[in-house]
């Protein structure tokens, strides 16, 4: 029972088989079908890979190791300066220290005062309005 429903199987799968390889070959079905159907056809058969005579040449880097050592070490200085001055700065600032500066300044502008200060040197309270 088995044998000749393995038969009609492997019939089956070869005249697939058929049908695939055909499939590249008509000219219909390559219009209808997306753009990189065309490049994997090829790629398929077995072209369409760069040959290996087009590959360039490496070329000769124009600096020495010693220029590459220099360089290193004066980026390292720099670095080095700049993490000084951060940490001269002092720290970083939290976001919420940072958020309730934002609403300080704003409630400033909107108050329509001339200075708001900063946050090492904040404005002096405003005087508070009287109806009138």
């Amino acid at each position: 029972m088995f044998r000749p429903v393995a038969i009609m199987a492997g019939a089956a799968g070869l005249a697939l088989i058929g049908g695939c390889a055909d499939i590249m070959q008509q000219h219909t079905i390559a219009q209808i079908a997306p753009d990189w159907f065309e490049e994997k056809a090829l790629e398929v058969k077995g072209q369409g890979y760069p040959d290996l005579y087009d590959i360039p040449e490496p070329r000769k880097v124009g600096t020495t190791q010693a220029q590459w050592d220099r360089n290193k070490t004066t980026l390292k200085e720099q670095a080095a300066k700049l993490e000084a001055e951060l940490n001269a700065q002092g720290a970083i600032r939290s976001d919420e220290d940072v958020r309730a500066t934002a609403a300080q300044w704003r409630a400033c502008v909107e108050e329509g005062r001339a200075v708001c200060g900063t946050p090492d040197n904040p404005a002096p309270a405003a005087p508070a309005r009287t109806p009138g």
